[in-house]
Order: structure tokens, then C-alpha cells, then sequence
């Protein structure tokens, strides 16, 4: 499937904080200088339409009123080490076994947010007790 980035999409009051806060009274986002335009730079906010096979998902998933966060099933960890498979040649199962840089569910770490990940990120990185220097801004 090819993907369309070139298409420029316009997000002004299409749930684009990004956008929408820019130059705005009381808004800590000053409008660019004449001649420059916004250029967001937002962790979860893109400026790319959403593949349409990842629309269908969410929109079959959204027929259900309950929400809430779940556990990686199989299928989650098929999907993700068949795509390392594929895209990155990161070994095949063998017999339930990892091939040589192969991958297996238990390698893979589950995050349900960027917070989390970055936490998991300092715990693989940092010992208990150590001092970890943020910059700021950052997250709220």
C-alpha cells in the first residue's frame, strides 16, 4: 500500500492544538514572524492522513461502547515480530524458538503511552537511585 505524504491537509479546527493555539490571545505559542509559516512539531499530532486500513480498525473498534486498556494479545505480538520479520529481517520461529536475531514476545515491551514508554525507556537505561536529568519544556 502506498501512502500519500505529499497531500498537504488543513487542521486548522480539525483538533489540531498545534495549530489551532498558535497566535492565539493568552496561548504560550506566538504567530511566526511575516513570510514564515507554522510548522508543528507535536509527539502525537500529525500532518499525514491516517492510512485508511488503520481508519477501518478504529472505526469497526468504535462500534463498541465500552473502553478501556487491554492487555498485547497473541495476535498484537504476531503482528509486531512479523513485521520486524519482514521489514527488518529479525529472524523466524522455529519450533516456538527465536532463529538467530529472531524475535520473540517476550522481547517486546508494551507501553500504552509515550509517559510510559519513556519511563520504561529510563528503567532499562538507569539503575534504582540514580539521578536522571530532564529537559524542559516538557510533557505536562
Amino acid at each position: 500500500m502506498k501512502y500519500d505524504f505529499t497531500s498537504i491537509i488543513e487542521r486548522k479546527g480539525k483538533d489540531a492544538l498545534a495549530i489551532d493555539l498558535v497566535g492565539e490571545k493568552g496561548s504560550p505559542f506566538p504567530a511566526p514572524k511575516a513570510g514564515f509559516d507554522v510548522i508543528p512539531m507535536w509527539v502525537a499530532d500529525m500532518n499525514f492522513a491516517t492510512a485508511p486500513c488503520i481508519q477501518e480498525a478504529v472505526i469497526q473498534r468504535m462500534r463498541h461502547p465500552c473502553f478501556g486498556y487491554f492487555e498485547p494479545t497473541e495476535a498484537f505480538y504476531d503482528a509486531v515480530t512479523g513485521w520486524q520479520r519482514r521489514r527488518n529481517g529479525a529472524g523466524t520461529l522455529l519450533d516456538g524458538a527465536a532463529a538467530e536475531g529472531g524475535l520473540l514476545p517476550e522481547h517486546i515491551g508494551y507501553e500504552n503511552g509515550v509517559i510510559g514508554g519513556v519511563i520504561s525507556a529510563v528503567n532499562v537505561l538507569c539503575s534504582r537511585g540514580d539521578k536522571v536529568l530532564l529537559h524542559s519544556p516538557t510533557y505536562v
